[in-house]
């Protein structure tokens, strides 16, 4: 047996399960942003305790990539491009491990929420909700065939999240003359401002460094 041939054939399944696994845990904190969103614009407490419950997953994953990515490191030591894959890899599966706390914090305060009377201008987080959907589909797209070109188009739209997600949490500082009857709630709403602000965040440092890998 050519043992040079079976050694690459071991290396090509490692890190094909690597970017299984690294795919995997960006679909799921993907799922997380869409259950939580239910939650807290639907009022679906359902939705929210899944996005709870799910959280469990991407820890798991999270440790499944950190082991694999270790594992391609120390058997194989990879040749430049391969290593900046799997570097890359194991620093990302980190930043969607975040990205799905952040959505169970706004699940947990979405059921809150819904427990007491709404404030209308929680509505406000729909607009900032669906753009950040619709990068995360196009981050994930990308890095499922490390698109560098459709990577990099990708930045200035992330820009302008983070930035429309900011003004949100700004409106949502500016509640409690309104509500002084329902602080605690405005309180929710602020916490969930940011952290759709660090979702933002985390979606434009995933593509950083899967840039990184693409070059």
């Amino acid at each position: 047996m050519n043992h040079d041939a079976h050694t690459l054939r071991e290396f090509d399944a490692a890190l094909s399960s690597l970017n299984t696994h690294l795919l995997q845990m960006a679909y799921k904190a993907q799922s997380a942003l869409d259950l939580a969103a239910a939650g807290l614009l639907q009022q679906n407490e359902s939705a929210s305790n899944q996005a709870i419950a799910e959280d469990e997953e991407l820890d798991e994953l999270e440790m499944t990539v950190d082991r694999e990515g270790l594992h391609l490191l120390a058997f194989f030591s990879p040749v430049a491009s391969d290593l900046k894959v799997v570097l890359a890899s194991i620093r990302m599966s980190s930043m969607y491990e975040r990205i799905g706390d952040e959505a169970v914090t706004i699940a947990k305060r979405a059921n809150k929420l819904n427990k007491r009377p709404r404030i209308r201008e929680a509505a406000q987080a729909d607009p900032v909700y669906r753009e950040m959907a619709e990068q995360f589909r196009a981050v994930n797209k990308a890095v499922s065939s490390w698109d560098g070109k459709a990577l990099a188009e990708l930045v200035p739209a992330l820009e302008t999240l983070a930035e429309h997600a900011a003004a949100m949490t700004d409106t949502f500082t500016r509640l409690p003359e309104q509500y002084q009857d329902n602080l605690i709630s405005v309180a929710d709403l602020i916490f969930v401002g940011r952290s759709m602000e660090r979702m933002a965040e985390g979606l434009q440092k995933v593509v950083a460094e899967a840039l990184y890998a693409a070059s």
